[in-house]
């Protein structure tokens, strides 16, 4: 008996930002009569429609819309933990009254979480508490990244040095585990792993899972909570920054810079009327809004010239525009380093279809038909029909990614941390520690006779 056959179907719509997975939701959802789960963190909040890419209502086409907007600017901010329990009761209801469950979103650490119920490490029963309740009895979760971190490698070095001195998320998660639980999370991390090691099946190629009915009677160490159909939409990173760079053109055109600066002047209230507001979490880390906290601070002021005004605007544009791809990059590698790992150890990368949507002009037939096909396919219990992938393609996409060693590494001389030993090795031979490691060049010792200006030598014309 396969491990899901029991389990609620769900559909789910995964892929980078920019790749159209609102609009297919609404499609597949009109077709199987289904209702939409948001699975985008930040979605999640009352504010920021257009930065964060909240589908418009007109476009929604009266397909109810459950876990949008529904957080308040003044209101704590959600865990994963607290998602995925709202959310589980969201499809719960959506299945008791005969509807399609379709969950949606581009927070892929949401979704996985939501599919599988033991796929990360979860703190103690006080883990449930606020994050107010947290903070006020354990006071190192309000301290600033830096003295968490100090605290973290206290207790747990190992775990210390996989996470970013940056990542305030995974380093108070951490924290929060070890001081809920009274165990160090690297321990339990290894468990983890240990079991997961014992119970996973024969590992096979990526396309012999594809091509093959699973039949698993072994769960893994993150069993399912539903039996999920997942469709990804891929489109090569080459072929979809161009057009990131175009939507965010768009949203400057159609009021990103305003909504922004409404959003900045809600802070200033809330902060204003005693209530603190913790800009490193929720609505407040949204990409756009954060790029342009220097222009929305300058026109806040005195009042910046028109040209310095101008040049923050620029470079907060700019940086968007950064931030969105380094966004699409990072969704990629969750997709293939996280989750496609979790498929393959149910044996279960058959409940997986990649729609090629790199072509906008071939959507209707690469995306949306062969879309339609899956989940009818997934419905009536059939095989599900090929990826629209080209095959050599989809193969190396498919192949989940090697996992390789995590742990923060810095070149003291660049002031720059790495995470990955690829990334450290192949820095010596980067552009800026090269130069910063070339010896200077001594021009008056090779040419103790000349007189050196700007150190560029120049002949004596006496």
């Amino acid at each position: 008996m396969s491990t899901f056959i029991a389990k609620p179907r769900v559909v789910v719509v995964v892929g980078s930002t920019g790749v159209g997975k609102s609009e297919l939701a609404v499609t597949l959802a009109e077709k199987f009569n289904g209702e939409i789960i948001n699975g985008d963190a930040l979605q999640l909040y009352n504010g920021l429609p257009t930065a964060t890419n909240k589908l418009p209502v007109p476009e929604q086409r009266s397909i109810p819309h459950h876990l949008l907007g529904c957080i308040g600017l003044g209101e704590e901010t959600w865990t994963v933990g607290k998602y995925v329990h709202s959310a589980t009761l969201v499809i719960e209801d959506v299945i008791a009254r005969g509807k399609l469950p379709i969950l949606v979103g581009g927070t892929h650490y949401y979704t996985q979480s939501l599919l599988f119920d033991d796929s990360l490490v979860k703190a103690g029963p006080e883990g449930d508490l606020s994050a107010e309740a947290q903070e006020k009895k354990w006071p190192v979760l309000a301290a600033s990244t830096n003295e968490m971190l100090e605290e973290l490698r206290l207790v747990d070095p190992e775990i210390a040095a996989r996470w970013h001195p940056n990542d305030r998320r995974k380093i108070r998660h951490s924290l929060e585990v070890y001081l809920t639980t009274g165990r160090r999370p690297s321990d339990l991390y290894d468990e983890q792993q240990s079991a997961r090691s014992r119970h996973t099946p024969a590992r096979h190629t990526a396309s012999e899972l594809v091509s093959q009915e699973a039949d698993v009677t072994t769960q893994s160490t993150s069993p399912p909570r539903y039996n999920p159909l997942i469709l990804w939409i891929y489109v090569d990173l080459d072929q979809l920054i161009p057009r990131l760079d175009r939507r965010v053109d768009q949203m400057v055109d159609t009021g990103l810079i305003e909504e922004a600066r409404s959003l900045h002047a809600q802070m200033r209230a809330l902060e204003r009327s005693g209530t603190l507001v913790d800009q490193s979490k929720g609505i407040w880390t949204a990409i756009g809004y954060k790029e342009l906290l220097p222009y929305l601070w300058a026109c806040t002021g005195a009042g910046p010239t028109a040209r310095m005004a101008e040049e923050l605007k620029e470079q907060a544009i700019e940086l968007t525009k950064i931030a969105t791809r380094q966004y699409a990059k990072q969704q990629q590698r969750w997709i293939r380093g996280k989750l496609l790992r979790a498929l393959e150890e149910n044996a279960a990368l058959d409940k997986l279809t990649v729609l090629d949507g790199t072509e906008l002009s071939q959507w209707p037939q690469n995306v949306e038909a062969t879309a339609v096909d899956a989940v009818d396919a997934f419905l009536k219990g059939n095989p599900l029909p090929n990826s629209t992938l080209p095959p050599t393609l989809s193969n190396v996409i498919l192949a989940p990614k090697p996992k390789g060693e995590i742990k923060a590494r810095s070149c003291q001389v660049c002031d720059i941390i790495m995470m990955t030993q690829q990334e450290w090795d192949a820095h010596p031979r980067s552009k800026k520690h090269r130069k910063a490691t070339r010896t200077p060049i001594d021009w008056q010792a090779l040419y103790p006779k000349a007189r050196c200006q700007d150190n560029r030598p120049h002949h004596d014309d006496r």
